[in-house]
């Protein structure tokens, strides 16, 4: 794990695996801080939306995204998402440079990710929500050689 006195993807899974593993949920006033939950608009933490971000955290890890992550957890219509950085923090906020996001919604899932300071895939290539999975993801980010770059 990284020596960080602010959350890291390999930290916060740490934690993660281990609220999964006991298996009940968690109210978000408890757990926001040492799971990097900077918003929120929903009061539990299902152990399904755990599991979501566990996903999310491993996907990133496995890219090269394991600095600082955070997390705004939303409802039905409201902002929301999950975001992974090379770099970890300096101060408690995201750091600039290159990240991953996904969205966190009970409506839809897609990823996105910004590779010095262009945030893909561009309205051209389909929009927004055009990434729907991690294979999509990685596909899409080997087209643009971010991958390269780890």
């Amino acid at each position: 794990m990284k020596n960080s006195k602010y959350c890291t993807a390999s930290s916060v899974l740490e934690k993660l695996e281990q609220y999964i593993k006991d298996g009940y949920c968690r109210r978000v006033d408890d757990v926001y801080s040492e799971l990097s939950i900077f918003d929120w608009w929903i009061y539990t933490l299902s152990v399904s939306n755990m599991k979501k971000m566990r996903i999310f955290l491993k996907e990133a890890i496995r890219l090269g995204f394991d600095g600082y992550v955070c997390f705004k957890l939303g409802a039905s219509g409201c902002a929301n998402g999950m975001w992974a950085y090379k770099e970890e923090s300096t101060d408690g906020y995201s750091p600039d440079g290159d990240f991953i996001y996904r969205s966190f919604s009970p409506d839809y899932t897609y990823w996105s990710f910004s590779i010095n300071g262009t945030i893909f895939p561009s309205a051209n290539e389909g929009g927004y929500n055009s990434l729907r999975t991690p294979n999509m993801l990685e596909k899409a980010m080997e087209e643009h050689n971010a991958l390269s770059t780890m």
